[in-house]
């Protein structure tokens, strides 16, 4: 088994909104773009699965969770997804400035 790699950025949370929805749904991530974003891919070749998602360990802070990031067409990086167990836990919110760590 080969040891895992791990990834620091810092980025900001933001809101993504479904548009026409009958009940308002948001979902809150974090860009990962820039050197980070490029490392990110070239340790992933071969690891990602559907919809070009690559599982992780991510951290914010104490707090950590199994996720998948997601390639981010806007940005050319990645996006990783916060729900809301892992932003009150953490204790962050639209527009914060967050240290995650991630574990390929």
């Amino acid at each position: 088994m080969s040891e895992r790699e791990a990834f620091t950025f810092t980025g900001k949370v933001w809101v993504w909104q479904a548009r026409n929805a009958e009940k308002p749904v948001r979902w809150f991530f974090v860009t990962i773009k820039g050197e980070v974003a490029i490392e990110i891919k070239l340790a992933s070749l071969g690891l990602t699965a559907g919809f070009g998602s690559l599982p992780v360990r991510a951290k914010i802070g104490i707090t950590t969770w199994r996720t998948s990031i997601f390639p981010h067409r806007e940005s050319g990086g990645w996006v990783l997804p916060l729900k809301s167990a892992v932003r009150k836990s953490a204790g962050v919110s639209e527009g914060d400035e967050v240290e995650v760590t991630l574990d390929i």
